[in-house]
């Protein structure tokens, strides 16, 4: 194992490492799978406060079950139930939603970006009235005309990429013919005339896993996994303050690898974000953001593979202090985590690998780390899609 520098040591972690891996990490369903519904193949979740009630709720696609929910957090007391989820779009080959505001009316839509046979982008708007936020038949949806049929559209991160005060979208797609797209607002209360939207294909991709937006001072940046191809690994895109907007990306990190979903943490002891990234199959890699980020990132800070004995192929990392040391941890999700693997996991610095659920699941996705249940501690939200657990989140049992 190669040497991880962090801010923070406590002469106690292996105490508190050692009590929280001996604990069973419980799993409650947010959003179940339905076989009366045909819903299935839950894939990602993306959070945001939709109901201004000051808790995290979130939104998924549900590829093989036609349908793009959003689920209300009840509170810490009812956590532990099901979730009021409402559905706002059917749609089939969902691969990523995500809230963002696009009309400017200040509540949040759904943008949902689809694969196989739509391969189109899909707005749904939200209605104005609170009242009716949870009334599905509410919700307006229409698709990007420039984006359909087009496109194996993966992953958008919203994005006022022009400076003027709207929301745009940056699209990340894969196979045949991928890209990296940049779907400008038209802005001036005509967002929702999606025809004259303009479309910018910014490059040639493979398979863009992560869009992250990375700002330093006033300079912003794009950070972005690029599975497959000819140029896989991990980038970093500069945003420029004047048109054309945008820089060339470089790459900084694990040129010629499968990339998987990144994040972004402070793991040393400067000012700026470095960046972690499930590498397939077994590496969890981090770089250190130098002092010129346009160069290749420092990678000397890899965690041991994870145990394939043990768990299944590395998906989705996401950096938090799950032990309650005030030193960084490492969620992780896999997928391939078939017969007695599991799927849910967490490592610290150490390269100690914890296991978080047990067999049941096969196929994780994306990573978020909240308090749910309001006890002091991280919790887990994932999603699965290949066995029909759908939305679910894990217990952190440590308070």
């Amino acid at each position: 194992m190669k040497t991880v520098t962090v801010s923070c040591i406590s002469l106690g972690i292996l105490t508190l490492s050692g009590s929280l891996s001996a604990a069973e990490w419980s799993r409650h369903t947010i959003d179940p799978s339905s076989g009366i519904e045909h819903r299935t193949g839950a894939d990602g979740i993306r959070p945001a406060d939709i109901n201004g009630d000051g808790l995290i709720d979130f939104v998924t696609g549900w590829e093989d079950g036609s349908a793009i929910r959003f689920c209300l957090n009840p509170g810490p007391e009812k956590v532990k139930a099901p979730w009021q989820a409402t559905t706002v779009l059917k749609v089939t080959g969902a691969e990523d939603s995500v809230f963002a505001d696009l009309d400017g009316d200040g509540v949040l839509d759904i943008v949902t970006a689809t694969e196989g046979k739509k391969r189109t982008v899909f707005v749904s708007w939200a209605p104005t009235s609170p009242d009716r936020l949870t009334d599905g038949d509410a919700w307006e949806s229409s698709a990007f005309p420039d984006t359909r049929n087009t496109q194996w559209w993966m992953y958008t991160l919203p994005l006022d990429v022009d400076l003027d005060g709207d929301i745009d979208l940056l699209v990340g797609s894969k196979s045949s013919g991928a890209s990296l797209t940049w779907l400008e607002n038209p802005g001036h209360g005509m967002a929702r005339k999606l025809s004259i939207w303009k479309t910018h294909r910014l490059f040639d991709a493979g398979w863009i896993m992560s869009l992250r937006l990375l700002e330093e001072g006033e300079q912003r940046y794009i950070v972005f996994s690029d599975r497959k191809g000819l140029h896989s690994g991990v980038f970093l895109l500069p945003l420029l303050e004047e048109a054309p907007w945008f820089g060339e990306p470089v790459c900084i990190g694990a040129p010629d690898e499968e990339v998987m979903f990144l994040d972004l943490a402070y793991l040393d002891d400067d000012d700026s974000l470095d960046v972690v990234a499930a590498i397939r199959p077994d590496q969890i890699r981090i770089f250190y953001q130098p002092e010129n980020p346009l160069t290749l990132w420092e990678d000397t800070a890899d965690l041991d593979p994870i145990p394939s004995i043990e768990f299944g192929e590395s998906k989705a990392v996401h950096v938090g202090d799950l032990d309650g040391d005030e030193i960084p941890d490492f969620a992780i999700t896999c997928e391939h985590a078939s017969g007695s693997k599991r799927g849910v996991l967490w490592a610290n610095v150490f390269s100690e690998f914890f296991p978080i659920s047990n067999s049941e699941g096969v196929k994780f996705d994306r990573i978020e780390l909240i308090d749910l249940d309001n006890d002091g501690d991280l919790d887990l939200v994932t999603c699965e899609e290949k066995t029909g657990l759908g939305v679910v989140w894990y217990e952190n049992p440590l308070q």
